[in-house]
């Protein structure tokens, strides 16, 4: 197993031990920004988040190594309860009622988790001048896996992120997007924006039509 680095504060682990820290840590941290007067609902709180931080940092797991074994997966969950003093079906009662809450893995936003896909499924375009550009089709990548991730909602295509992912320049970054609308591959659904916010898009290529799935080279 490939060590992960949970937080930019964190060392690179696969210690089971050390995540279910991490997980408490965040929990934490969560429990006082809500700065609750009410014990019992502190604690309902509590249980609540580390259940599912918990599913979050499984899933960072699931997609940096595949599958999470369930030796590591019980170890982590052992190791919750015995720092928290729960009893074990309290925490699997919570794990189920949170199981349909996790909206990104833990440590990562959308842009990571896309960027990630894209290296395990990237896309060839089937437009032949897109595809020739490797920023088009860097950015049409993204937005497939950001639009997967997100379903209905609209996605955000941060210029200084995108700029970060595909090495590129921030003009050029701006002017490919751009491009990308007006080929109708991405509609703008906002196209104001204040300032340190991102334009909002929709995604509107079809798979088959104007992308197909690729395997990454191994």
């Amino acid at each position: 197993m490939t060590p992960v680095k949970l937080t930019a504060e964190a060392e690179p682990t696969v210690s089971a031990v050390q995540m279910a820290k991490t997980v408490i840590a965040a929990t934490d941290g969560q429990v006082v920004g809500m700065g609750f007067r009410d014990e019992e609902a502190e604690a309902d709180f509590e249980l609540s988040a580390d259940a599912l931080n918990c599913h979050r940092v499984f899933w960072r797991l699931r997609e940096e190594w595949g599958s999470v074994p369930a030796e590591f997966e019980a170890k982590l969950l052992a190791n919750i309860c015995f720092g928290r003093a729960y009893a074990e079906d309290e925490l699997s009662a919570a794990l189920i009622a949170t199981r349909d809450r996790p909206r990104l893995p833990f440590g990562w936003n959308a842009m990571d988790l896309a960027k990630r896909r894209l290296e395990r499924q990237p896309v060839r375009l089937l437009n032949p001048e897109l595809e020739l550009s490797r920023y088009a089709k860097g950015i049409v990548g993204l937005a497939v896996h950001l639009q997967g991730i997100q379903g209905d909602e609209a996605i955000l295509l941060p210029v200084d992120l995108v700029r970060e992912a595909l090495q590129a320049k921030k003009v050029v970054v701006a002017g490919t997007i751009t491009k990308l609308v007006e080929s109708g591959l991405l509609e703008m659904t906002k196209a104001t924006y204040n300032t340190g916010s991102a334009r909002e898009f929709k995604f509107l290529g079809i798979e088959g039509k104007d992308y197909v799935f690729e395997r990454a080279a191994k």
